[in-house]
């Protein structure tokens, strides 16, 4: 069968209620890239679009789906992504109204029956594709019947049925590594514009699941499991890579300094073998800063790091259940500019608990910090988060909304959405409109002979003050 896999990405970064700036073709789709080597070894044709990096995504899949037998596509949380998910699963049922549509992702997991209908989709996976991507299609060539297949919804007649819900098989080792050739058609590595990344940049990851219990975050409702790799298996993934000519190496795990002794031994090994890999470390968190852990990192090549802050109010962050504390956050990003690392940081304005004094702090700590670029979503009540499911158990929110701002009218807040999307605004301009920071920026870029930070400043400022909500 010819699988066509479709990353829906609608490309904007939300940071405030409706308030975008675009994203660009940053990272591969990797959990597709997974799903696309399975079936290409049980030799089923794939392809994949990305319309985060198409420049008409419509275009491309009107073309792709006409000669596909399936079609999948993964579904996010945030509202622009599922209007833009929803945009598409319209416009292939104009094409085809027959074509089979399995949905996964986040979404998916969350709401199964609520996305099957919404995106009329066939068939849904509640939880990790791979161990069902495969007797799924073998479902649909008539080998095997769907109602044998745990973890999903799917459309039998004109009612809807689920399976079982299993435990799976949480051996990462024995996936097989992701099918990136299927996506050697776009570049990645771009911000607002600006190409970022040295040479060819793929992403990688070490686990799944994230171990800490933030109380703002839902992973643990679709992610209920850490599971880790072996140092061997990402060692010959990274062989592989290297193998193939990609220059910046992304690893994307939503926590990867948790294994300290595992990072060390991979940046040595990377090192070792002088495989002249850029490496970029998202989701490292700030407790994890140790001087000779970071020149281990400098050494293996290591030129980014984002760290998820959140907040500059330790009574913000202890209501959180961060785990984090403040001189820990400065420690981190301190050491790691003195190791030369482009920095970032994200952080979220308008808790339910915050005061004009929480968001002050948290835009004056910003401001402190030697980060070389930050961001600063507006909150929201994440389905199946801790602060979502008590403010449904107070009656403050139904458990049928999702997604939803603090807004001081409903009790759930001090401010309304439209003052939270103003004081995201007000951070972001006085983060990149300090002049320590622009002085800094600067001066980095003439002693490293590098202006990709400093581009990428000015057109992160000009989406934040220009673009209209």
């Amino acid at each position: 069968m010819k699988v066509l896999f479709i990353h829906p990405s609608s490309g904007y970064l939300e940071y405030a209620a409706n308030y975008y700036v675009t994203t660009d073709p940053l990272l591969p789709p990797l959990g597709i890239l997974y799903l696309g080597k399975i079936l290409e070894n049980n030799d089923h044709n794939v392809e994949v679009i990305d319309c985060n990096a198409e420049k008409d995504p419509k275009d491309t899949i009107r073309k792709e789906v006409k000669s596909s037998d399936a079609i999948g596509m993964t579904l996010y949380c945030h509202k622009h992504e599922q209007n833009n998910s929803l945009s598409i699963a319209d416009f292939i049922r104009e094409i085809d109204l027959d074509v089979p549509i399995i949905i996964g992702g986040p979404h998916s997991t969350l709401l199964p029956e609520e996305s099957l209908k919404s995106h009329k989709a066939n068939i849904c996976v509640r939880g990790r594709g791979d161990p069902v991507i495969n007797p799924i299609i073998e479902a649909l060539m008539g080998k095997r019947d769907l109602s044998s297949i745990p973890n999903i919804y799917y459309k039998d007649g004109k009612k809807i049925s689920h399976t079982e819900t299993k435990k799976i098989n949480n051996k990462l080792d024995e996936l097989p590594f992701p099918a990136r050739h299927l996506v050697d058609k776009y570049s990645y590595g771009f911000m607002q514009g600006q190409k970022i990344a040295k040479g060819r940049l793929t992403s990688i990851i070490t686990a799944r699941g994230c171990a800490n219990k933030c109380y703002f975050c839902n992973l643990h409702a679709h992610i209920p499991d850490c599971s880790f790799r072996s140092a061997e298996n990402i060692k010959k993934e990274i062989n592989e890579i290297s193998e193939k000519g990609y220059k910046t190496l992304a690893f994307v795990d939503d926590n990867f300094m948790i294994r300290k002794k595992l990072v060390l031994e991979l940046m040595e090994y990377i090192k070792n073998n002088d495989f002249g890999l850029k490496l970029w470390i998202f989701g490292a968190r700030a407790d994890s800063a140790e001087r000779s852990l970071y020149e281990k990192l400098r050494e293996a090549g290591t030129e980014a790091i984002l760290y998820g802050i959140e907040s500059g109010s330790q009574e913000i962050l202890d209501y959180y259940n961060k785990k984090l504390t403040i001189p820990q956050i400065k420690k981190a990003v301190n050491l790691a500019k003195d190791m030369g690392f482009f920095t970032s940081g994200t952080f979220i304005i308008g808790s339910p608990k915050e005061t004009k004094k929480h968001i002050n702090e948290t835009i004056k700590l910003a401001s402190s910090l030697p980060l070389d670029s930050a961001v600063f979503f507006a909150f929201h009540y994440t389905y199946k988060s801790k602060l979502w499911m008590d403010a449904v158990n107070e009656g403050k929110l139904r458990d049928d909304e999702y997604r939803i701002m603090p807004d001081k009218n409903r009790g759930l807040g001090n401010f309304t959405p439209e003052e939270i999307k103003k004081y995201t605004r007000k951070a972001n301009i006085n983060f990149f409109l300090n002049p320590n920071r622009i002085i800094r920026t600067i001066n980095n870029a003439i002693i490293q002979k590098d202006f990709r930070a400093f581009f990428q400043g000015i057109e992160m400022f000009k989406k934040i003050t220009t673009e209209k909500s």
